[in-house]
């Protein structure tokens, strides 16, 4: 069963050589430089609206799977 996201968890990670700082929680995902405040985040809901932009997926497929695969 999944747990409710209801603190912030936060992760680094490198991109192109640079540490960055996610921060997941009950809003959204945010990235930031680490070391520096103001960052890009996404709200879930915007997060869901980019996704209907490719419409439904259809049942049993998991997303990301390329087609034609399980």
């Amino acid at each position: 069963m999944p747990l409710p996201l209801d603190k912030t968890l936060k992760r680094e990670i490198l991109i192109d050589g640079v540490p960055h700082t996610v921060t997941v929680g009950p809003r959204g995902v945010k990235v930031t430089a680490k070391g520096f405040r103001i960052g890009r985040g996404l709200s879930w809901r915007a997060i869901l609206a980019l996704g209907a932009e490719e419409g439904p997926e259809p049942p049993g497929r998991t997303s990301g799977a390329p087609a034609g695969e399980p």
